[in-house]
């Protein structure tokens, strides 16, 4: 059994459409493998998987989520169906590296300098509808937080425009929004209806992490939200 937490996915889907500014973990591996199998085990050259970007069968594009799901635990692609036999007919693609900068969890205040900017998620709360008798389906509204941290005097330039502090941690936070608006197909069936809960947030200068801290809040939909495969 895989225990599917939804903020790994959502950590997932942000590790995949954004770019660490300091590309700790923006290489990328591909490896193919033999079809007529469910489960395929990834075997990263550096540190550990970081998302997967893109899976093939046969050429064929296939939909996480909807055809596929990750064992983050053993670091791995697992299908719903088999895939059909062939040599080298299953090709996955996904990023690598020794650490990360997106996380499920509050940053510590004993990180290094060099472990920001930093994203993560926090689960703060939702709703849950059974949508029929007493052992149907139950739909949630899970209400999410995404915490940006970011020192001070850390200089970043993207696309030629330089970024530090609170205006780093801005510019990330709608290129967040951006990402749900654009690409919440990355996220469905496992979580769909994506509300933006207002603007990015500024919660100011954090004193004990001495990092500049803002928050964006969403909300999706699920079924069977965080229940085992």
């Amino acid at each position: 059994m895989v225990f599917i937490s939804p903020k790994n996915i959502l950590v997932e889907f942000l590790r995949e459409k954004l770019t660490d500014p300091r590309a700790r973990a923006e290489a990328t591996r591909t490896e193919t493998f033999d079809g007529g199998s469910t489960e395929y085990s990834l075997t990263p050259t550096v540190g550990t998987f970081s998302c997967i970007t893109e899976v093939t069968v046969n050429s064929t594009d296939q939909e996480k989520w909807a055809n596929y799901y990750i064992d983050w635990q053993n670091q791995k692609v697992i299908f719903y169906a088999a895939t059909g036999a062939g040599s080298g007919n299953v090709s996955i693609t996904y990023k690598q590296g020794t650490t990360n900068w997106i996380y499920p969890d509050k940053a510590k205040e004993t990180l290094s300098p060099t472990s920001f900017p930093r994203i993560n998620i926090l689960s703060v709360g939702g709703t849950g509808e059974r949508v029929g008798q007493y052992n149907s389906d139950v739909e949630s509204s899970n209400h999410f937080q995404i915490d940006l941290w970011s020192r001070e005097n850390q200089i970043f330039t993207i696309n030629s425009t330089k970024y530090e502090g609170d205006r780093l941690n801005e510019y990330l936070a709608y290129e967040i929004t951006k990402s749900f608006r654009s690409d919440e197909s990355g996220l469905f069936p496992a979580l769909y209806n994506y509300t933006l809960l207002g603007i990015p947030r500024d919660l100011g200068f954090d004193q004990e992490m001495q990092c500049f801290h803002k928050i964006v809040e969403v909300e999706l939909k699920g079924i069977n939200v965080g229940e085992s495969k």
